[in-house]
């Protein structure tokens, strides 16, 4: 669970699909997903969130379990050390889960391509990116909504992943997300607020060693 003070994570159950192709999806196979095209209506064009090819992270930020001696620094990728799965460039977290194995530490950032403070994917149903991550270790993606255009600043988790040990990617549906209960606002309408995020990113488990985390291609689709 995302927290920058020391807290325990609320257990999500996880629901992984992998293949050949590299491709990992996560549903609840017991809630059924309509389809988004139906009489004619107009296709919804995929989104960008980041592709990190302008060579920055926008209001990067990373936190940890300093009790359990976990840190992390997030910043782009060295392109001569960290190869991208597309383009130049990619975002790499370097970091240290510690030895607590309640949690690690986390990292995220917003959008280079948000207009007004806030990244709007309204009318689409999942987020996608491509990630790098160690084999065996287990992380969740995390998407915040923005205050602003009709979002209302609640936090929200996905379930738990595991690593390859190379670059594959992965979808998580909205319908899969769990609102945190420790952090973000606790005033709102408790549904996920597509139209208005803020920042997407990952937390770590804790007591799971040290090394890299590489992320590329996030989209809204």
């Amino acid at each position: 669970m995302r927290k920058i003070t020391v807290v325990s994570i609320l257990t999500l159950t996880a629901f992984l699909f992998a293949g050949c192709a590299g491709v990992m999806t996560f549903r609840n196979p017991n809630k059924s997903k309509e389809a988004k095209i139906a009489g004619g209506a107009k296709a919804v064009q995929p989104v960008k969130f980041e592709d990190f090819e302008n060579g920055t992270l926008v209001g990067s930020y990373g936190y940890a379990n300093t009790a359990g001696g976990a840190n992390v620094k997030y910043a782009i990728g060295d392109p001569s050390a960290d190869k991208a799965h597309g383009g130049q460039y990619c975002a790499v977290a370097s970091y240290n889960t510690g030895t607590n194995s309640d949690w690690g530490c986390g990292f995220g950032s917003a959008s280079s391509y948000a207009s007004g403070g806030y990244f709007d994917a309204g009318g689409r149903d999942h987020i996608t990116f491509w990630a790098n991550v160690p084999e065996n270790v287990t992380f969740y993606v995390f998407i915040n909504e923005a205050s602003a255009n009709g979002a209302d600043g609640e936090f929200w988790n996905g379930p738990s992943i595991t690593g390859s040990g190379k670059w594959v990617e992965y979808s998580v549906p909205f319908d899969e997300l769990f609102k945190n209960i420790y952090s973000g606002s606790q005033m709102g309408n408790n549904a996920f607020d597509p139209q208005g995020i803020g920042v997407v990113g990952f937390q770590i488990g804790g007591n799971q060693g040290k090394d890299k985390f590489m992320v590329d291609d996030i989209w809204f689709k």
